[in-house]
């Protein structure tokens, strides 16, 4: 019987991995026509409800994907999964226009475990981009009043990123861990005007890897403690396979061939986290700086923008004496987005709750985040969005003889 579920949970890893990759139009944003598409925020999580926080994190029986470090706290008796998913709801303004999209995705699949008793692991899937959009513009004809040319720019598509997480642990309080991986997906654009389609084809593919430090001090030995992480992620080139298509349905003719783009590249991103824990407590402080200036772009009046990111959250303890308690959470952030149209800038505040209940030996946690666009200015495209994240972590406790069993 234990054979037959540690199957059940192998087949639903890999199709939890296929609907990832499958399911990637999680935005329906126009500013996702530019670059790689839309960020991934978060990958939600148990602390989604913190907002974007995480690289002081360290707690028992949370997998950080936000620092590779800070994991040597699962559980040491078993494999851990991690399950999450998301949906969202957005309401998009520009001058007199409205929209608005509903959309819904996993965003999150990982499976940690301790391989000795140093060194821990976790592999992973999550999203990393998306790009989905619409627009429909309407011309008069120059010398023909009345008259009028329709074009319909569309784009779907996006990347997620699957990653092998290290942490090593060095000796009291200090660990060090090192994530590898890939980014790769598929891309998809067109633009249709009176009943001609091009339509340009991207599968992109970037290795990607990071580094972090992580560090937690107790003051003579008592509960409180002080932490700190640090991550560094160094930017890589994105490698492309294009492919244009021409169809018109005035004739039967078409054009398939390759095409050249522009280089891109993954940007550089480093972080630094503080953390504060009490009995009750937990408190932490991110600020995240993301370069984008390898990155150039085709258009005129658009450029890539550096990124500041600052969260600060809360976690509040209900029963600190339990080994499993009901964990109540918060935080507030801000940034900017790394796209900068007309020389506007755009930055966005986001604020978070959440909650994580304990179920004998899993979590389910819940987090709501509210992100509002801090645009002034008419001619920029205004945004609100509504996420709601929920996750699933649970273990599977094996004897010593089918660990060795599963592994070989």
């Amino acid at each position: 019987m234990k054979y037959d579920y540690w199957k059940f949970l192998l087949l639903g890893y890999i199709g939890m991995i296929s609907s990832v990759i499958a399911a990637q139009n999680t935005t329906n944003q126009p500013i996702s026509m530019y670059g790689v598409g839309e960020l991934s925020a978060s990958d939600g999580g148990r602390y989604a409800g913190m907002g974007n926080i995480g690289l002081a994190l360290n707690r028992p029986g949370f997998q950080n994907t936000l620092n590779p470090a800070a994991i040597t706290r699962m559980d040491t008796t078993c494999f851990t999964f991690d399950v999450g998913a998301a949906i969202s709801y957005a309401r998009y303004s520009f001058l007199s226009e409205h929209s608005s999209n509903f959309a819904g995705n996993p965003n999150r699949f990982s499976l940690g475990f301790r391989v000795m008793p140093r060194w821990y692991f976790i592999a992973g899937v999550n999203p990393y981009s998306s790009v989905g959009y619409m627009i429909q513009t309407e011309e008069e004809i120059e010398g023909m009043p009345g008259s009028y040319l329709y074009s319909l720019f569309e784009g779907s598509g996006g990347l997620y990123r699957f990653y092998l997480t290290n942490a090593f642990l060095l000796g009291k309080g200090l660990s060090i861990g090192l994530n590898v991986g890939m980014v790769r997906g598929k891309i998809t654009q067109s633009e249709t005007q009176e009943g001609a389609v091009v339509e340009y084809e991207s599968s992109k593919r970037a290795f990607y890897a990071d580094l972090g430090l992580h560090y937690e001090y107790a003051p003579s030995g008592g509960r409180t403690r002080w932490a700190v992480g640090l991550v560094f992620a160094p930017s890589f080139p994105i490698a492309h396979d294009n492919t244009l298509t021409y169809t018109n349905s005035s004739t039967s003719e078409g054009v398939d061939k390759d095409y050249s783009s522009r280089r891109q590249y993954l940007p550089m991103h480093c972080g630094v986290g503080l953390s504060l824990t009490t009995e009750r407590w937990v408190v932490e402080a991110d600020y995240n700086y993301v370069d984008w200036s390898h990155n150039t772009s085709a258009y005129t009046s658009l450029k890539y923008e550096n990124q500041h990111k600052v969260n600060v959250g809360a976690i509040y303890i209900t029963h600190p004496r339990k080994p499993r308690s009901t964990e109540w959470m918060g935080g507030i952030g801000v940034s900017n987005s790394y796209i900068n149209l007309k020389g506007g800038r755009m930055r966005y505040w986001e604020t978070s709750l959440g909650v994580s209940f304990p179920i004998r030996y899993s979590f389910l946690s819940l987090g709501a985040s509210w992100r509002e666009q801090l645009n002034s200015r008419s001619e920029l495209m205004q945004e609100s969005r509504f996420s709601l994240n929920l996750n699933l972590t649970f273990g599977e406790r094996i004897s010593r003889s089918k660990l060795k069993l599963w592994i070989f």
